[in-house]
């Protein structure tokens, strides 16, 4: 039916967040505008009123002053004069009485008192204000009177002359009134404008925010259904919506990088792993064969040990790299002094370089960063046993902390034979060697990268001419909140 079509139309117009919030602040414009709307009308009538009271006034003020200096006939004379030079002859009104009451001259006739009750008079609004009127000595009032036999509305003030006769003076409100109407019909016709553009604004406001909201919807249910390489299109326009496509498109991006990450950690794994199982199971598989020699069995068991050892501390490393890049340790975050965490990394190290012929110096600044101390620290030891490792025995390896704007550069240098420059930007990847014939299973440099993005820092890796240099940027801290 056409009412429950209508009514359910209604109800999804009412389901929407935009057109509520539009149709209520609307509303509350357009009954503001209203309220002021009435507002003035009601000052611009009293306003009307005034004038007429002050112009009616002062021609009485003037006739009684007519009056007192040349008397009763000459204010007559001024009566007829004023009716006759044909200035305001639709809307002036003079009565002159007697003080018998008599009329003397004028064009206003009161109207008599009805014959009957008193109940009868106190039903005639203008009967009773003109009983009311006469027995005021000055007032001014709005009455039914007739002029010329017609009845009208006129605002009418009387004053008793010094030798007891009753002068009124008047003015016809009708154009005051015209004016009033006017003024109520624009009130009126204003508020039904303003209600229509309610709906109509409320309309276009709704669907133009759905228009708007249409791309990204679009864009999250193609994401959803597994397009992880949809984004959500640039726009002409420049408004609220478009620091949020960027911050969708930001987070889409991030999103299609981790699980890229996550997909190429699953085929790593399964690749790098798949060896050192299959080893042990071959010695498992050996040392069952020829159980009856101890000391094969011994062997086998021992290097299964071993091969299970390293697989656990990759797993752990994996885990690490998991929770660094989930943020799960910032919880233990504190203010910690990076002068005393290269310090305790020299002592430990200082040791093992002079085993090898490495000479190992340290130049740091007394700088603070918020930092987990034991993450830190596990990434500053990665990075000095890969320079161990790489850089080989004679060589020099520098480790320097200097401050840099906001940020704190900690830069581990080494003299070694470097990297060559077409694989610096894969340092870090999970999984990746340079050397495969190197121990290892290229998890060290993907730990560093992911607690230095954990610390809200950045890693960069460079030629030092010769060697490899690694400079971390981390945040600085207030000293203040040690």
């Amino acid at each position: 039916m056409p009412l429950d079509r209508a009514l359910q139309s209604w109800r999804r117009l009412w389901g929407s967040v935009a057109f509520r919030l539009t149709l209520n602040y609307s509303l509350l414009a357009a009954a503001t505008t209203a309220f002021l709307l009435i507002f003035a009308y009601g000052k611009i009538v009293e306003l009307l009123q005034i004038q007429y009271a002050r112009q009616v006034t002062l021609a009485a003020n003037r006739l009684n002053a007519h009056h007192q200096m040349y008397g009763l006939d000459a204010l007559q004379d001024e009566i007829v004069q004023l009716l006759s030079d044909q200035t305001d002859i639709d809307t002036e009104m003079y009565l002159l009485l007697s003080p018998d009451g008599v009329p003397l001259v004028g064009n206003l006739q009161l109207l008599p008192p009805p014959s009957g009750s008193m109940d009868m008079a106190d039903d005639d609004p203008g009967h009773a204000s003109t009983l009311g009127l006469l027995n005021e000595a000055d007032s001014t009032a709005l009455l039914n009177v007739l002029r010329e036999g017609k009845q009208i509305t006129g605002l009418l003030t009387q004053r008793r002359l010094t030798d007891g006769s009753l002068l009124f003076v008047g003015r016809d409100i009708a154009d005051m009134r015209e004016i009033q109407a006017l003024i109520g019909n624009a009130v009126v016709a204003a508020t039904l404008v303003a209600l229509f553009l309610v709906l109509v604004g409320t309309t276009i406001f709704r669907r133009e925010l759905r228009n708007r909201v249409q791309a990204i919807r679009d864009t999250a249910l193609r994401v959803g259904t597994g397009e992880l390489t949809r984004r959500i299109p640039d726009a002409e326009e420049v408004d609220e919506f478009v620091q949020l496509r960027y911050d969708i498109n930001h987070m889409l991006d991030r999103i299609e990088s981790l699980m890229a990450g996550v997909q190429n950690v699953s085929d790593s794994i399964a690749h790098n792993l798949r060896t050192p199982l299959a080893r042990v199971l071959g010695r498992l598989e050996s040392a069952r064969k020829n159980g009856d020699d101890p000391d094969a069995l011994r062997a086998a068991i021992d290097a299964a040990s071993a091969e299970i050892v390293e697989l656990i501390n990759v797993s752990e490393k994996l885990l690490l790299i998991a929770e660094a890049e989930a943020g799960l340790q910032r919880q233990v975050f504190s203010v910690i002094s990076l002068r005393t965490l290269i310090a305790d990394v020299f002592e430990l190290y200082e040791p093992v370089a002079a085993e090898n012929d490495i000479t190992l110096t340290y130049d740091v600044q007394e700088l603070f960063v918020e930092a987990d101390p034991d993450l830190l620290a596990g990434a500053m030891t990665n990075l000095i046993d890969n320079a161990f490792k790489y850089a080989g025995k004679g060589s020099l390896i520098q480790m320097r902390v200097v401050q840099d704007g906001l940020m704190a550069r900690i830069t581990i240098e080494d003299n070694g034979p470097g990297v060559p420059t077409d694989q610096l930007d894969k340092l870090g990847a999970r999984f990746h060697r340079l050397d495969p014939s190197v121990p290892g299973f290229g998890l060290g440099l993907a730990s560093v990268r992911a607690v230095v993005r954990l610390h809200g820092g950045e890693i960069a890796f460079s030629d030092a001419q010769p060697g490899l240099r690694v400079e971390i940027s981390l945040p600085r801290a207030n000293i203040t909140e040690r």
